[in-house]
């Protein structure tokens, strides 16, 4: 078969946080009593996975009431330990320390009349049930995995305090790695999440810019080569409601956002050149059946040949097959190809548009030996058998996130309000943050 990887000219990267496979997409191999699609080619949930408290009481999986979540699970590498901990029996016990009532909604998950844009976007493009966040660990160094296929052997976050004394990630970001002629742009709402990295904190960066110029180059065809979108964190920066999924916001203005970034797309001239990867930076302590301690990725670090737990990939693109699933279902494919983490997205964007002497230039040992999704590029010719996404409508937004309440703000968000300031203190305008 052909790499149709040559056909694609735009690879545009959606990062969202916290939330893991079976929260979001395990539905899809439950019975439809269940809420499932009975698909067969997913590995997702049954309806039997329990975890056990204290007493011995058993928490089966069950359907989400709610679009918000009771509480922010912890997602540190030790609690992440805990979770995995006696095959994948520790989420419930690790929740029940951070939440006094309900621990038990650690185990639940949503179901396709609960994400409609994801439901949509499973049936008529690609999954992938084998894709793992880059190490066991929270948002900053699976984020930092993710740009620069490191985290420089950290597996905590930097405190707003650290972040604010100039401390950041010091490795090469892709976007310094790309030849020049290959075009990109970070595309913010509030922060983008390549200030994380100490050399670009409060430097003003042209090609960092709001989201809203990235509907205007897609709706001109002038998206650039790579397009790395970060989502509404919930700062005062940019007008509106958290998109993030970050718990406790509300999953539906995160549907609305990936539908309008696919609608976006799929209405540009660039369209049929163009990939578009939605996953999750780590699964954000939500229960997920799957364990990643049998794999062993090559690392620069030989402590950090591990992955974290399994979060939700999609892979769109007129050149990906309708309803694919990749990872436990192979098709035909070697299953050893079909294993990916985050920088899965750099040694794709490498392979395209990276190639010095007929080699993909290298970045670290963890991209070097990434699995890149050109294997589900599978089709001939880009497909048109596909529509637009829906809009959920009249979404509230929450008196916490209306007003900003610091009191009740995620260490996330305090950490990047600590780096809004600093660049601002710098000189960094609003509009390129």
């Amino acid at each position: 078969m052909a790499d149709q990887l040559n056909n694609i000219d735009h690879i545009v990267v959606l990062m969202l946080e916290n939330r893991s496979f079976d929260h979001m997409l395990g539905y899809l191999s439950l019975p439809p009593t269940l809420g499932g699609k009975g698909r067969k080619d997913v590995d997702g949930l049954t309806g039997k996975e329990f975890n056990e408290d204290d007493n011995g009481t058993q928490f089966p999986v069950m359907r989400m009431a709610s679009p918000t979540m009771n509480g922010d699970p912890c997602h540190e590498f030790a609690c992440v330990k805990e979770q995995l901990d006696n095959d994948n029996g520790g989420f419930l016990r690790n929740y029940s320390k951070v939440v006094a009532s309900n621990p038990e909604f650690i185990m639940h998950y949503f179901t396709g009349a609960d994400l409609p844009v994801y439901d949509h976007l499973a049936r008529e493009f690609s999954i992938c049930d084998r894709w793992f966040c880059s190490l066991p660990g929270p948002t900053q160094p699976n984020r930092a995995y993710s740009l620069a296929g490191t985290s420089d052997s950290r597996t905590n976050n930097f405190s707003a305090k650290e972040l604010l004394s100039g401390n950041g990630f010091a490795g090469r970001t892709i976007f310094e790695l790309l030849p020049p002629g290959v075009s990109w742009k970070c595309y913010s709402h509030d922060i983008s999440s390549l200030r994380f990295f100490k050399k670009f904190r409060t430097k003003l960066v042209p090609q960092i810019d709001k989201v809203d110029k990235f509907f205007a180059d897609a709706k001109a065809g002038l998206l650039p080569n790579v397009s790395w979108i970060d989502p509404d964190f919930g700062m005062v920066v940019y007008p509106g409601p958290p998109n993030d999924d970050h718990p406790a916001h509300d999953t539906r203005h995160c549907q609305n956002l990936v539908s309008n970034i696919y609608n976006a797309l799929i209405k540009s001239p660039n369209w049929s050149k163009t990939l578009f990867i939605v996953t999750y930076d780590e699964h954000g302590g939500f229960y997920d059946h799957v364990s990643p301690r049998t794999l062993k990725p090559e690392d620069d670090d030989p402590n950090f040949r591990v992955y974290g737990v399994r979060v939700p990939a999609f892979v769109v693109s007129p050149w990906v097959a309708r309803q694919g699933a990749y990872g436990s279902n192979t098709n035909g494919i070697a299953a050893e190809k079909l294993v990916f983490d985050h920088t899965s997205i750099l040694r794709t964007i490498l392979k395209r548009f990276a190639i010095q002497n007929g080699n993909i230039l290298p970045m670290t040992k963890r991209v070097d030996a990434a699995n890149d999704l050109s294997v589900l590029l599978t089709e001939a010719q880009p497909r048109t058998d596909f529509s637009s996404t829906p809009l959920i409508p009249n979404v509230p937004v929450s008196f916490k996130d209306q007003f900003l309440l610091e009191a009740e703000r995620t260490e996330l968000q305090d950490e990047l309000d600590a780096m809004v300031k600093q660049a601002t203190v710098n000189g960094v305008p609003p509009e390129n943050l």
